[in-house]
């Protein structure tokens, strides 16, 4: 992958891996207000599925199936900007076991008074 702007300093690159792995937990992901508090007020998603999604998304996801589990690896965060950060790795799932294809991610990340927040979010399939 190419980079756009500056590497994030290595505490930053750990903050941010650490919040997107948060999001992967089943924990927060079953947690409202914690995932309200993660993404942004003008959160969207484009997923790898190729649908939209925004902040009602909120609402959905807390009903995933508990049998999904999400690894990742790979991650690399570079500044673009004072307080916007870009967080990009793979993922993939797990359902009932059995791991599915990798997904590239990428998302934007926001520095507010109370932290960072994610504003967008898009995953792309893996090329095979």
């Amino acid at each position: 992958m190419s980079s756009a702007g500056r590497a994030a300093t290595p505490a930053l690159a750990a903050e941010l891996e650490g919040l997107e792995r948060a999001l992967h937990s089943p924990q927060v992901r079953a947690d409202h207000q914690r995932l309200a508090a993660l993404l942004d007020e003008d959160f969207s998603e484009i997923g790898s599925s190729g649908q939209c999604y925004g902040r009602e998304a909120l609402e959905e996801i807390p009903l995933e199936r508990a049998q999904v589990l999400i690894e990742s690896d790979q991650y690399a965060v570079w500044m673009l900007a004072a307080g916007l950060a870009q967080a990009r790795y793979r993922s993939r799932y797990h359902v009932d076991g059995q791991p599915q294809r990798w997904v590239l991610r990428s998302s934007l990340w926001r520095l507010h008074a109370t932290g960072w927040r994610m504003a967008f979010h898009q995953g792309t399939p893996e090329a095979r």
